[in-house]
């Protein structure tokens, strides 16, 4: 039939995807579509798959052109956004902070086997599913969407990125010179040993000063780039009080603080010598205070790293910046350094969610 749904799937289908526990039904009889109906009573929506929370309404909403509520998708500090049902052809839409909603799926059965393929690949691990063969089944069964604009397409191009997540040799991420050069064309250089003070006694640091290094600037980072010796906070406070009245003092554990840069209008960006945790002595506000930005250097270098590929991948595949980027890019980021965003309002939260310097949508 002409409004049939365009690909077959079953209850074992989605209980097989997601976990018999994680599929649930739901009797609609606001939906004037018959086979949307049928699939959400007979078929079901995962509880929560590619960031999209399921829980439809009953009934259209009036103020959304008389759409249904399916749910919502987001991510840690991102606003919700609310998928969109058209009740009377069975499309379905992805709501925005600005402009229309945009075609998500041409109808539900799309909109689960799209979910399934994102949850196979989002965690990084198993099988490998390419972007491009990922996107060419887009455009099989779905030459509809626009790809500059798309939810799938955004979400295949980018979740491959987790992949390069692997874990580090005393770091808490694998990463290398020739896997920055890819995004930053040998913008990365390391340190000498002269420049690495005794305070680093955090052996895979200073590892990764030397053989990875840090880039000159980045995102309001500026790293110390003169060839001298990297100082201390204690060191460095105690110049800046020599020439400035008002240098606040510094915190208790400075001397243990390796000053490796500075952070535009904030203050410091340090590393802690003994464990590798990369820091902040905040200067820019009424009281200076030591807060969190990585877990280590090798997180930094990943953070970057991960921004620049999404933009990349954008150029790429013709891919807009909106909010599903934003989406993935926190999930991503906040799964491989928790550290970093456990507080609200952190480094990168202010950086991604305002898209400040170009790194968020």
């Amino acid at each position: 039939m002409a409004d049939a749904l365009r690909i077959a799937i079953t209850r074992r289908d989605v209980e097989e995807w997601f976990g018999p526990d994680e599929v649930v039904r739901h009797d609609l009889p606001g939906i004037a579509h018959e086979p949307t109906r049928r699939f959400l009573a007979e078929v079901g929506l995962p509880r929560r798959a590619a960031l999209i929370g399921f829980e439809p309404d009953a009934e259209p909403d009036p103020g959304r052109d008389g759409r249904i509520v399916l749910g919502a998708y987001g991510s840690l500090r991102t606003a919700d956004q609310a998928v969109l049902l058209d009740g009377a052809t069975g499309r379905v839409f992805a709501e925005e902070r600005y402009g229309d909603p945009a075609l998500m799926s041409v109808d539900v059965s799309t909109l689960v086997r799209n979910c399934a393929l994102v949850e196979a690949i989002r965690p990084g691990r198993g099988p490998v599913r390419t972007a491009e063969e990922l996107i060419d089944l887009l455009g099989e069964t779905e030459p509809e969407l626009n790809p500059g604009h798309s939810f799938w397409h955004t979400s295949f191009a980018l979740w491959q990125l987790r992949r390069a997540a692997l874990p580090g040799d005393g770091l808490a991420v694998r990463i290398t010179p020739a896997m920055l050069d890819l995004v930053y064309e040998n913008e990365f250089s390391g340190y000498e040993e002269r420049q690495l003070p005794a305070a680093i006694t955090h052996e895979p640091t200073r590892r990764f000063l030397l053989d990875v290094g840090l880039i000159d600037a980045w995102a309001y980072l500026d790293m110390r780039s003169d060839g001298k010796p990297l100082p201390t906070l204690a060191e460095l406070a105690a110049e800046r009080r020599a020439d400035w009245d008002d240098e606040p003092e510094p915190p208790a554990d400075a001397e243990h603080l390796v000053v490796l840069g500075y952070v535009s209008e904030d203050g410091d960006l340090l590393v802690d010598g003994r464990t590798g945790v990369v820091r902040r002595w905040n200067t820019g506000g009424d009281e200076p205070f030591l807060d969190t930005l990585d877990t280590d250097l090798s997180t930094l270098a990943f953070t970057m790293w991960v921004i620049g590929r999404m933009h990349r991948q954008g150029e790429r595949f013709g891919i807009g910046i909106h909010d599903v980027w934003e989406s993935i890019a926190v999930d991503l980021l906040s799964s491989v350094d928790p550290l970093a965003w456990a507080e609200p309002g952190g480094y990168w939260e202010d950086m991604i969610l305002d898209g400040i310097n170009g790194l968020g949508p």
